[in-house]
């Protein structure tokens, strides 16, 4: 997230995350403590299987897409109030995300423009009318600690009642867009073995315990770049169930295009076409599908 200091606490600049491909590199993150053991961490191949076995679309597209306007806010925007009293968003994120950053522009107004000297993007609202609009859609469903506070002050100036958000579910679009903002889904190999990791890091554990109580999986804590919590599954089976999510609540960034892949990428490991022989076609079909995971990194 990139954004700006105004009268609210909580905006301070750190650089925009851009999730790029570990292609067969292994990765270089040591996760230092583990918050979740395997006793305590809640399973997901159960507890997904259950949920997305009798899954059905959201009654409300227009309610799933402002709860993955909320996630994308709470991960990567900042809610801004001006010394003059003026409301402002502003979300920053990757060059590659701004299919994303568009829908939001078209459902809201305001303006998409480059980041000079970075490769990211930023999308700004600041018209009282838009500002409205984008209250009334996310209030309720911003859940960040820090960006609960920028909300309540945002909702003063306006003055529009402060909605605590709703407890999280399974079937909400919250998980797709917060997973748009801070996720990542990548693969490296481990004793010679591709394996896939689907994650989501933040710096507070209580905006990523909402991914583990509902989603499964493990939290660990990486002492790396100023420390920072990490949620993530691996395990295929779970990264499988996991897209029977995405199906109900889609990803928008450019980390959709990895997910489209991974039903072939688990397809052609079970098939150890990575282990061929070089010149056969079947090691070419795995290149191809590496390059292909790249590009779309």
């Amino acid at each position: 997230m990139i954004c700006y200091t105004y009268d609210i606490s909580g905006c301070a600049p750190v650089m925009v995350k851009i999730n790029r491909s570990l292609g067969n590199q292994q990765e270089t993150k040591a996760l230092s403590k583990q918050v979740a053991t395997p006793e305590t961490a809640r399973p997901l191949a159960s507890k997904f299987a259950k949920k997305s076995k009798n899954a059905k679309k959201p009654d409300d597209s227009e309610q799933a897409w402002n709860e993955w306007l909320a996630g994308v806010i709470d991960g990567d925007g900042c809610l801004l109030v001006s010394k003059a009293g003026f409301t402002s968003i502003e979300i920053t994120m990757a060059l590659g995300d701004e299919h994303a950053l568009q829908q939001i522009k078209q459902k809201l107004g305001g303006s998409v423009k480059l980041r000079s000297g970075s490769n990211s993007i930023r999308y700004r609202l600041h018209n009282k009318a838009g500002m409205l609009d984008l209250i009334k859609r996310i209030n309720g469903n911003i859940r960040h600690s820090t960006r609960v506070k920028q909300l309540k002050a945002v909702c003063q100036i306006l003055n529009v009642p402060f909605i605590e958000p709703s407890p999280l579910s399974y079937y909400n679009g919250w998980f797709a867009g917060f997973f748009d903002a801070d996720g990542s889904i990548t693969y490296s190999f481990k004793n010679h073995y591709p394996q896939m990791s689907i994650s989501v890091t933040n710096k507070n554990e209580g905006d990523v315990i909402f991914f583990q109580n509902i989603l499964g999986g493990y939290i660990y804590y990486d002492k790396s770049q100023n420390g920072y919590y990490k949620w993530s599954i691996q395990g295929k089976s779970d990264i499988l169930n996991l897209l029977n999510y995405f199906k109900l609540y889609p990803s928008r960034s450019h980390k959709r295009l990895r997910l489209f892949l991974v039903p072939q990428f688990f397809e052609y490991v079970e098939l150890r076409y990575y282990s061929k022989a070089v010149d056969s076609l079947q090691y070419k079909a795995w290149a191809k599908l590496v390059e292909k995971w790249q590009i779309r990194g």
